[in-house]
């Protein structure tokens, strides 16, 4: 199974103070190493995580995390340009641009769905969107 990590999951999995949410969080997180098995993330999700996580608790902790996830063995995706600008076209501007690069790097790596608590990812049709409540992995 491929999954594509979005920024609100790190944000759930750092941050958030319910037990269940941590659980499943955790669980995606381990099944995603389990052979034939990987979660990616997109380098706009790194970026937009270390920036939410600097507004939060300040550089140290922020690079902490970064450090974290960078060798987490999560695989990171670095271009996806060309299928974000196509998504970016279709729906006419109205998906953010990290949205964009977030389905693009489904799309690309075939992903099963994306975990998400983003409504935008859910309006674009090419891609299955999931909440971390929904995950039944």
């Amino acid at each position: 199974m491929i999954l594509v990590l979005d920024t609100t999951f790190l944000v759930l999995h750092y941050f958030s103070d319910d037990d269940g949410v941590l659980t499943k969080t955790r669980e995606t997180l381990r099944v995603s190493r389990k052979l034939g098995n990987k979660a990616i993330l997109p380098t706009i999700v790194l970026a937009e995580f270390y920036a939410q996580t600097y507004k939060r608790t300040g550089r140290e902790v922020a690079d902490k995390h970064f450090s974290e996830v960078v060798h987490s063995g999560l695989q990171i995706v670095p271009l996806i340009s060309y299928q974000a600008g196509l998504l970016r076209a279709k729906y006419q501007e109205k998906v953010p641009w990290g949205d964009c690069i977030v389905a693009a790097t489904a799309l690309e790596n075939k992903a099963k769905f994306v975990v998400t608590e983003d409504p935008h990812l859910t309006d674009i049709k090419e891609i299955e969107a999931r909440t971390t409540s929904e995950l039944h992995l």
